[in-house]
């Protein structure tokens, strides 16, 4: 057995395991993959072994009258174990396990507040930590739906999201931070950061009452920027996205576009992985061609991320979608064609020659050759953008009356949020509400393929994803002729915590 260096600790305390005729004491430290409970404070031979994985589950018992952890619970060799520490020690124990392990027991640490979202197989809450007080998103998935998925690629998907969460927990800057996961019975619970500002989708709906019918071009410049920031710390630890839209980027403070964050990683894959799961994935109208066009066994980098933020560039400058059509289905088949016109007509403001080089740069259809995020923050478009304050857009002329406006109204759509209905009221629910709050959308299903390539004509299945709703196939072909038939798979909701 290997020996135990000490120096390496990340933490130690004292628990203290209570018996009949005597309490024994423990010295418990805590390391980056293991926790240990000896005698003494360098045992080499300690009782307990605790690995940090999610097959490792600890039950956290508090003093409701004081909102203190009073002691932990583990199931250790198939028998319940209970140890007591300090308040202040057990509080930086669980934050150091938060997202490595499992933890129970959510319905005493967590108050829900409102149902914010509801889907086929998960629903969202809003709720208060009573620990310190704070407002957290919690999804709840149900475990059945993860484990109805072909060869475990459910719950593949569903840890594979949760190890690239916990990768980009260190900038919350920039990213949807996973705080804490709770498993039930049949239900798992993931604690998120809470964002208090829109979706980008919910601006975009907002800013057609400007008289461009479009955001600021210098709130567009800064979207852009702090989106690229974000893609450049993705991309450099290789992780992409894959499902970028506008109700994918979200800003964590209200009328602040400076701190635009990514949120949903369900289809998020590492790139040096051997082979990705759901290869052919993403959102109609956003999604890159060598994604559509890619056989099981090839790969793709992350410049697919780059194309996808292209389409929402396209649609910030213009207003309008980069490929359109009058269903999902239409917009699907103009995305495979990926017929792009961008003899766009220069008006000096949107389309300028700076904004159009950039956007070419970004919609190549050649991904070897489109712009990485690096290279695009270097841009002229990008370089040149000043700092602002996002509360005022334009301060001078009608730009500026418009503006006020805009943020009024801005004021009173989000009023309507403020009157939601407690959990239970399934009534008065709005699936819009959900675009409030950050939340990790569902781990995608793969649906069985019954239909096999025949003629040269099936060329693939496309995984697409709703908010809250199981995920969507398509079969593709290469013959535009052919029907796309389409699939949906629905689950029970889960249960209230």
């Amino acid at each position: 057995m290997d020996s135990i260096d000490y120096k390496e600790a990340k933490f130690k305390f004292l628990g203290i395991r209570k018996h009949f005729f005597i309490d024994v004491t423990y010295h418990i430290t805590v390391f980056d993959e293991i926790v240990v409970m000896g005698r003494t404070a360098d045992c080499q031979n300690p009782k307990y072994r605790i690995k940090l994985s999610l097959d490792t589950k600890i039950n956290w018992e508090i003093i409701k009258s004081r909102k203190e952890l009073e002691y932990f619970e583990i199931v250790y060799q198939k028998k319940k174990k209970i140890f007591h520490a300090q308040a202040k020690d057990l509080l930086k124990f669980k934050q150091l396990l938060a997202g490595k392990i499992m933890f129970e027991g959510i319905g005493d640490l967590f108050q829900p507040l409102f149902q914010v979202g509801k889907g086929s197989s998960a629903k969202v809450y809003s709720a208060r930590n009573v620990l310190d007080n704070r407002v957290y998103a919690v999804k709840a998935i149900q475990k059945s739906f993860l484990k109805l998925s072909e060869n475990g690629s459910g719950m593949q998907a569903f840890q594979s999201e949760i190890q690239i969460l916990k990768t980009l927990s260190q900038y919350e800057q920039n990213f949807l931070v996973l705080s804490e996961i709770y498993e039930g019975d049949s239900t798992f619970y993931l604690v998120t950061s809470y964002l208090e500002g829109l979706s980008l989708s919910v601006e975009l709906e907002k800013a057609k009452t400007l008289p461009q019918q479009r955001l600021p071009v210098q709130s567009i410049k800064m979207i852009m920027k702090k989106l690229f920031t974000n893609l450049k710390i993705l991309h450099s630890l290789k992780i992409i996205h894959r499902d970028l839209k506008p109700d994918n980027l979200m800003f964590a403070r209200k009328n602040d576009y400076s701190s635009l964050v990514l949120v949903d990683f369900g289809l998020a894959t590492l790139e040096l992985v051997d082979q990705y799961l759901f290869p052919k994935c993403g959102t109609p109208g956003y999604v890159a061609p060598e994604v559509l066009s890619s056989r099981r066994d090839q790969k793709y980098n992350s410049k697919v991320d780059i194309f996808s933020a292209g389409c929402i560039f396209y649609k910030l400058l213009t207003g309008q979608s980069l490929f359109q059509g009058q269903n999902f289905d239409e917009v699907l088949r103009s995305n495979r064609h990926c017929h792009i016109n961008l003899e766009l007509p220069i008006d000096g403001n949107y389309i300028t020659d700076q904004s159009l080089d950039l956007l070419r740069k970004m919609l190549n259809t050649n991904g070897q050759i489109r712009i990485s995020a690096i290279q695009a923050l270097q841009h002229p478009f990008i370089d040149s953008t000043n700092q602002f304050s996002t509360q005022i857009i334009q301060t001078t002329g009608q730009l500026g009356i418009k503006n006020t406006i805009y943020q009024l109204n801005l004021a009173e759509f989000e009023s309507k949020y403020n009157s939601q209905n407690e959990i239970g009221d399934e009534q008065n629910y709005k699936i819009n509400d959900l675009k409030r709050y950050s939340f990790i959308t569902e781990v995608q299903q793969q649906m069985s393929l019954s239909a096999k390539r025949s003629s040269g004509q099936f060329s693939g299945t496309f995984y697409q994803k709703d908010p809250l709703s199981a995920l969507r196939t398509l079969k593709l072909y290469t013959e535009t002729s052919q029907p796309l038939k389409n699939s949906s798979h629905s689950q029970h909701s889960v249960s209230q915590f």
